[in-house]
């Protein structure tokens, strides 16, 4: 009876109800993804998903300057003036991305890059779609589409395409399109009594376009070991690299499916002046992220291996990357959600200046190590990178809100 109470209770939570949803569908958008991924690499060989690879990553890169930060601003705003700039955002976020389309596509000579480079547009309306429903706490509606009915979709596409077409690597970009025009469409449909008339505000654009930059930097310390790889080594390294990283992301998806409902919480806690109980869910959630991350990455460094094995026998050279990226990884969890802490409380550019700082050790620490290491190298450069903005970031988040998690600082 008791425990059936305490149930209740739980439920009735709106907060742990959507963090239940986020856990649901950022675990069946990853565990779905590991399986693309697994589908790709069986049928289409780590060449061709190292194409792919490294042309996705080029186009997730341009993203950043197409979305410009609107994602994070309607998070910060819609708890203060509802839907006002979802126009806005959407209209400058569309003209952005033809702009950097066709600006990439002139200095792309990779036939397979230009293909790809369209899917920036559909990319960066993904991004300001789940900031919407982020913000208004439709996160089930969100992953439904995108977590399960997309991903699906893609997958059954590739096996298709490969059978009707043969192991082409044009068959996953294909797959690609054609799966997440669908999510875009059904996005538009659910969201449309959000588009109201144009609103204009300098102070929506002024606060979302400085996370531009921390954009850029987070996703250059993410990504540019996968650019740097694939123009030092060959893309077959590249698909074995891509495979290490998506499996030691399954540790930062705890993070991941914690910040997607904190971010917005944090907003309305911050500009509801409730900040004694923002701390008391600061410190609560990280202690518990900490202890989720450690037993996950003792278990992927015991049998990593045997996972990457899963893959194909060319990808079990990818075991000390997937160590070194996965120490990285239980680090940026430990702290918990710091650069979202700053970010939602009116200082985005703490999260630009340590961005900016990680991303420049990632760089030249990639540049030594990779024609030596390899993909080792790039993954220990990556550790460092990943394991000094947490730290700074944590520093920061101590020192601005008198917290102490750890009993240190």
């Amino acid at each position: 009876m008791e425990r059936l109470i305490f149930l209740k209770k739980i439920l009735k939570n709106e907060f742990i109800v959507k963090i239940i949803e986020s856990l649901f569908g950022r675990a069946s958008g990853i565990l779905f993804s590991m399986l693309f991924s697994l589908v790709c690499t069986r049928l289409y060989g780590a060449e061709a998903f190292g194409q792919y690879t490294y042309a996705f990553t080029l186009v997730t890169f341009v993203t950043i300057f197409a979305v410009a930060g609107l994602d994070n601003g309607l998070i910060y705003y819609i708890p203060k003036v509802g839907n006002k700039y979802v126009t806005l955002s959407i209209i400058v976020s569309t003209v952005l991305s033809i702009i950097f389309i066709l600006i990439t596509s002139l200095f792309v000579k990779d036939q397979f890059v230009k293909l790809m480079l369209p899917l920036v547009l559909l990319f960066a309306l993904e991004q300001i779609f789940f900031s919407i429903y982020r913000a208004e706490g439709k996160i089930r509606e969100f992953y439904i589409f995108n977590g399960f009915i997309s991903m699906l979709m893609r997958i059954l596409l590739i096996v298709l395409f490969y059978f009707i077409f043969g192991s082409n690597v044009e068959n996953i970009a294909l797959a690609v399109y054609i799966s997440l025009m669908f999510s875009v469409l059904v996005y538009f449909y659910q969201n449309k009594s959000s588009f109201k008339k144009f609103s204009y505000n300098k102070n929506f654009l002024k606060y979302s376009f400085p996370l531009v930059i921390a954009s850029i930097a987070g996703t250059i310390m993410d990504k540019i070991d996968i650019i740097m790889l694939g123009m030092m080594l060959t893309k077959k390294e590249v698909g074995i690299y891509q495979i290490t990283v998506q499996i030691t992301n399954m540790i930062a998806m705890y993070l991941l499916i914690f910040n997607t409902v904190f971010a917005p919480k944090i907003s309305q806690l911050y500009h509801s002046h409730k900040i004694q109980e923002l701390r008391r869910i600061y410190i609560l959630s990280t202690r518990v992220l900490g202890l989720f991350s450690l037993i996950t990455i003792i278990g992927l460094i015991g049998l990593s291996k045997y996972i990457l094995e899963l893959f194909g026998q060319e990808f079990i050279e990818g075991q000390v990357a997937l160590i070194f990226r996965g120490i990285g990884q239980f680090i940026n969890v430990a702290v918990g959600s710091v650069w979202i802490m700053l970010s939602m409380t009116g200082k985005p550019k703490l999260h630009v200046y340590g961005n900016l700082f990680a991303c420049l050790i990632n760089i030249g620490l990639n540049y030594l190590l990779i024609p030596i290491y390899g993909i080792s190298g790039a993954a220990f450069a990556s550790m460092i990178a990943l394991s000094f903005v947490n730290i700074l970031g944590y520093i920061l988040v101590c020192r601005e809100f008198r917290v102490k998690v750890y009993g240190v600082l």
